[in-house]
C-alpha cells in the first residue's frame, strides 16, 4: 500500500519553492511543529498540530512559514516557534522559541536548551525545564485556547448528546464501532477534516464530549463543552503526562481516564457527565507573553 505521507522528489521541491517565495515576500512566522506538507498545501494529519497555521496566522495576522521547508530558515538558522503542541524538547533547538507547547513526558531528555522560554502548556512542562535548568517563567496555557477568539461556532443548540473524539490513532479503535451508527453520537475525526473550524462546530454541536485526543479536550474547555477524559489503546506517547499538565493549567487536574472497552455503552458515558468540574484558566498572561502583538493593524 502506498504511503500517502510519502512524497516524490518533484513534490518536495514544488514544496521548497513555494516557502522560498513566502519568506522572500512574506515576513512570515517560522513555525516548528509536527507538519505534513504535500504540493506546497498543508496536509489535514491531525488538527491538534495543524491548528498552529491556522490559528497563528488569524493571531498575528502574518503568514506562517514552515522551519523544515523553508530552506532560508535552515540555512541562517533562524529563529522557529514552537507554540502549540507536545514538541517543546522533541523538535526544539538553540534557536527555538517556546509560547504556550509542553513535552510529551518527565523523561525526555533535553539535548539541546531553548533559547527563550515565554509560557508553556503547564506547571509539569515547566517543573520539567527548571529541573534541566532553563529560565521558564510561570506563565501557562495552550495558545489554542485562544480560538475563541477569533471564531464563533455555528451552532448554538447541541444536536447530539455526545461527541467522541479518538486521537488519530484510535479513529479504528473497536470500542467505537458501535457509536459510528448511532444518530445520538458523533464520531470526531481530528485527521482528514475539511475546514480548521470544522471540529470547533462539531464540538459545540455536541452535549458532551468523550476524548482520547488532548486537543479534543481543550477545545471543550475552550468552548465550555463539558467533556470526559478517555482511554482507548493505552498506547500513546507520553501516556497521561500531557493530559496532566493542561489539566493542572485549568486548576482542574483529573485522577485518570474513562476506560473505554467494547462492552461500553452511551449510557455508561453519560452517566459521568454529573462527575465533571469545569476548568478555569486566566489566559491573560498567556496573551501578554505572546512573542508578537496579538490582532496587529493592517
Amino acid at each position: 500500500m502506498k504511503d500517502p505521507y510519502k512524497h516524490s522528489s518533484f513534490n518536495i521541491i514544488f514544496t521548497k519553492i513555494k516557502t522560498l517565495l513566502l519568506d522572500l515576500f512574506c515576513h512570515p512566522i517560522c513555525i516548528n511543529a509536527c507538519l505534513h506538507y504535500s504540493w506546497g498545501k498543508l496536509m489535514h494529519r491531525n488538527w491538534g498540530d495543524d491548528i498552529n497555521v491556522f490559528l497563528v496566522e488569524r493571531l498575528f495576522n502574518r503568514k506562517v512559514s514552515y522551519l523544515y521547508t523553508s530552506s532560508i530558515s535552515m540555512h541562517r538558522n533562524s529563529t522557529n516557534y514552537i507554540m502549540i503542541g507536545s514538541t517543546a524538547v522533541m523538535l526544539g533547538n538553540n534557536r527555538s522559541v517556546i509560547w504556550g507547547a509542553g513535552i510529551i513526558d518527565e523523561t525526555v531528555s533535553l539535548s539541546t536548551p531553548p533559547m527563550k522560554i515565554l509560557a508553556v502548556r503547564g506547571p509539569l512542562t515547566r517543573k520539567y525545564f527548571i529541573n534541566n535548568e532553563v529560565e521558564c517563567p510561570e506563565v501557562y496555557g495552550d495558545p489554542a485556547m485562544l480560538a475563541k477568539l477569533v471564531y464563533t461556532p455555528q451552532h448554538t443548540t447541541p444536536t447530539y448528546k455526545l461527541g467522541i473524539i479518538p486521537h488519530y490513532s484510535d479513529f479504528n479503535h473497536p470500542a467505537l464501532s458501535k457509536f459510528k451508527n448511532d444518530p445520538a453520537v458523533l464520531i470526531i475525526r481530528m485527521e482528514g477534516y475539511k475546514d480548521w473550524h470544522e471540529i470547533i462546530d462539531q464540538i459545540c454541536d455536541c452535549e458532551y464530549i468523550a476524548s482520547s485526543s488532548l486537543h479534543g479536550l481543550i477545545m471543550s474547555e475552550t468552548y465550555e463543552i463539558p467533556n470526559l477524559w478517555i482511554e482507548l489503546s493505552g498506547k500513546l506517547m507520553g501516556g497521561h503526562f500531557k493530559f496532566h499538565d493542561f489539566f493542572l493549567s485549568i486548576h482542574a487536574d483529573r485522577e485518570k481516564p474513562f476506560i473505554m472497552r467494547t462492552k461500553t455503552s452511551l449510557a455508561d458515558i453519560l452517566a459521568t457527565k454529573s462527575l465533571y468540574k469545569k476548568g478555569y484558566i486566566n489566559l491573560q498572561p498567556l496573551i501578554d507573553a505572546a512573542p508578537f502583538p496579538l490582532f496587529p493593524q493592517e
